[in-house]
């Protein structure tokens, strides 16, 4: 038996709800359109149209996992970012909005050269910039292989490999590249503190990887790694900018870095949260 495209929708919106899942309806209209392979504009306007058959079950298979709260963008298998559609699965964190904060005013810094995208997983910044910076290249790194896995798929389908070393290791000193040498380093690191992870939304808490959350005790232990592989490694002008979790850690990392490496700045989110710092090699 058939069902209108109206009522399903309907059904799913009410089955999401019942969880606590932000926004149901935005998340049943992109599984409604991921399956059918239609925009959400012609699902609103079709409303009538029957459904039936295989695309039906995989559709009720993905709104049975989202209502476990696994997140949507693993259930299709792809995020947005940077105007391009990357591959993600489980392993792998999610992009997101405000790591492409990151890439902008990393790209307002940086003309081209050689860059060190150290905790790639999605390979989600490395992408972005090499389409900016068609100079550049990359070397990407991530301590799970699985990340690896994604990275290459997203940089192969980018047409990025020519440009890109991608490298598993778990601190910077693994990373096969001559001190002095290198133009940019970005990072988005994990940086919640331990004892908040369990706490975080179930889709992250539960679904992504605890190793690119969990930053150690206070948040800033890849930030002690980081930031003294850096003046080694920053030619002199050279930038490095990272990710932070906000206001409490503005201080402890203006204080962690060494001598050698100058503050430029320090970048609010649109929600005024302080999420970016900026260095440069002297």
């Amino acid at each position: 038996m058939s069902l209108p495209l109206k009522d399903l929708r309907r059904l799913f919106i009410a089955d999401l709800s019942e969880t606590g899942v932000d926004n149901p309806d935005l998340d049943v209209d992109l599984i409604l359109s991921h399956f059918m392979g239609v925009s959400r504009s012609w699902i609103h306007c079709h409303g009538e149209f029957p459904f039936e058959g295989a695309t039906l079950d995989l559709m009720k298979e993905a709104v049975f996992r989202r209502k476990g709260r696994e997140p949507l963008h693993y259930i299709l298998g792809s995020c947005p970012f940077w105007g391009k559609t990357l591959s993600v699965r489980s392993g792998t964190l999610i992009p997101r909005p405000e790591t492409e904060f990151l890439v902008e005013v990393a790209l307002n810094y940086f003309d081209g050269g050689t860059f060190v995208d150290w905790g790639t997983g999605s390979g989600c910044i490395t992408c972005a910039i090499l389409s900016d910076r068609p100079d550049a290249s990359c070397i990407a790194v991530d301590s799970e292989a699985s990340a690896i896995e994604v990275a290459y798929g997203n940089l192969r389908r980018e047409g990025f490999l020519n440009r890109c070393l991608l490298w598993h290791g778990s601190t910077p000193e693994s990373i096969p590249v001559a001190s002095g040498t290198v133009d940019l380093i970005v990072s988005n690191p994990p940086y919640i503190p331990s004892e908040d992870v369990p706490s975080l939304m179930p889709e992250v808490a539960r679904y992504e990887p605890r190793s690119a959350l969990d930053g150690g005790r206070d948040g800033l232990d890849p930030y002690r790694m980081l930031l003294p592989w850096a003046k080694r490694t920053l030619r002199p002008g050279g930038l490095l900018w990272v990710e932070f979790g906000g206001a409490d850690q503005v201080r402890p990392l203006e204080e962690m870095a060494p001598s050698g490496m100058s503050l430029l700045e320090v970048r609010n989110d649109l929600s005024g949260i302080p999420r970016l710092m900026g260095w440069r090699r002297v």
